[in-house]
């Protein structure tokens, strides 16, 4: 099956496989797949064109959120994960600076 990959609104990516990238606010943002979660920081910093770039920062301790655990991220897992909050923020037309 052949991944759709929508916009909803300017705050929301959703995937057909079933994860979805949300702002929450200007320094938050939510990966979610199912009924787990991964709560991120991010900053927005103006580039030398006056552009905003994003900085996104993955929490020390990678884990899942909800779902009645705290399972750890592995690092396959967690690559596949900023893969896709990249892919969400080029639909977004949001500029990522880096992760960190």
């Amino acid at each position: 099956m052949k991944e759709i990959i929508t916009s909803v609104g300017d705050k929301i990516v959703k995937s057909s496989l079933g994860w979805q990238v949300s702002i929450s606010s200007i320094d938050s943002m939510v990966y979610q797949e199912s009924d787990k979660i991964i709560l991120f920081k991010i900053e927005d910093y103006p580039d030398a064109m006056g552009e905003l770039e994003w900085t996104i920062y993955i929490p020390v301790q990678c884990r899942w959120e909800g779902a009645n655990d705290q399972e750890m991220i592995d690092q396959e897992k967690l690559d596949e994960i900023i893969d896709r909050i990249s892919t969400a923020f080029w639909k977004l037309d949001m500029k990522i600076k880096e992760i960190a």
